[in-house]
């Protein structure tokens, strides 16, 4: 079973869930080509450590649960700032989720590390990034830029899953008309050819190869991302670590009534940044 399949049948319950933690210091912000954010600030403002939050394929940036929201809010606590965005065809920014293509995806990751460093307070050289699931995937293929590393239910191989997610029709529409759509029960998506010629030009272990910088992952026990834990901490050249929460899967107790498994995955997450940024 794929990361994509679980998240798919959960999907229509997480628009229910996604309610999002409200801070005093949060403000929706505009970046390049449409893009959409939340900044969430410390109460007395930035203090230098800072993270860009990249969310999964077909989610936004409060993420299931408001689990992105919810860690916003830990991390101001802190006294880290942060930057959530929905990507380009997502969420509330504007563009086509069929026109998506991994460059469009890093260069949107590109764009918030940059806004989020030109933020009073904030040091460029003390920025990280989360990223969940597809969103993790983005991270990892351009890591270098960040100083902390941090997936939550990582993807592996890329092509593997999104052919396995999708199916062999889906890739023969794409290819011979241009563009395929399915219905995923709670929203219908469409993607075109040039999405998957550019998964095939991005090799995901290869890309993270050599990155220095801290890096955690996380995923639960139940999650087919613990598959590839040991081939990418062995990847990473920097300190490295690994999470496994048990009796969790790739969704981190969201719609198992078990708000103990974020609170856990926050946690360690906060901490982990509090103290490599």
């Amino acid at each position: 079973m794929s990361i994509f399949t679980i998240t798919v049948r959960s999907a229509a319950v997480a628009l229910a869930l996604s309610a999002g933690g409200v801070l005093a210091a949060e403000t929706v912000v505009d970046l390049p080509s449409e893009i959409k954010g939340t900044l969430a600030l410390p109460e007395s403002g930035a203090t230098g450590q800072a993270v860009v939050m990249l969310h999964g394929f077909g989610s936004s940036r409060d993420e299931v649960g408001g689990l992105f929201a919810l860690q916003a809010e830990d991390l101001a606590a802190e006294g880290i700032a942060s930057l959530r965005i929905d990507f380009r065809g997502y969420g509330e920014s504007g563009g086509d989720m069929a026109d998506t293509t991994l460059e469009g995806l890093i260069d949107d990751a590109a764009a918030a590390r940059d806004i989020l460093a030109g933020v009073e307070g904030v040091d460029p050289a003390r920025i990280g990034v989360i990223g969940y699931s597809f969103g993790a995937a983005v991270a990892m293929l351009e890591p270098d830029p960040f100083a902390s590393v941090v997936v939550w239910g990582q993807m592996g191989d890329l092509q593997a899953e999104f052919h396995e997610f999708l199916g062999q029709d889906f890739y023969d529409t794409a290819a011979n008309e241009g563009v395929a759509s399915v219905d995923l029960g709670w929203r219908t998506i469409s993607l075109k050819q040039a999405f998957f010629d550019s998964l095939a030009r991005h090799d995901l272990a290869e890309r993270f190869a050599g990155y220095d910088g801290p890096f955690l992952t996380i995923a639960g026990d139940g999650d087919p991302a613990v598959s590839y834990f040991d081939q990418y901490l062995g990847l990473a050249e920097g300190r490295a670590e690994s999470l496994i929460v048990p009796g969790a899967d790739h969704m981190l107790g969201v719609f198992t009534d078990e708000p103990e498994i974020g609170r856990q995955v926050i946690g360690k997450t906060t901490a982990w940044l509090r103290e490599t940024l």
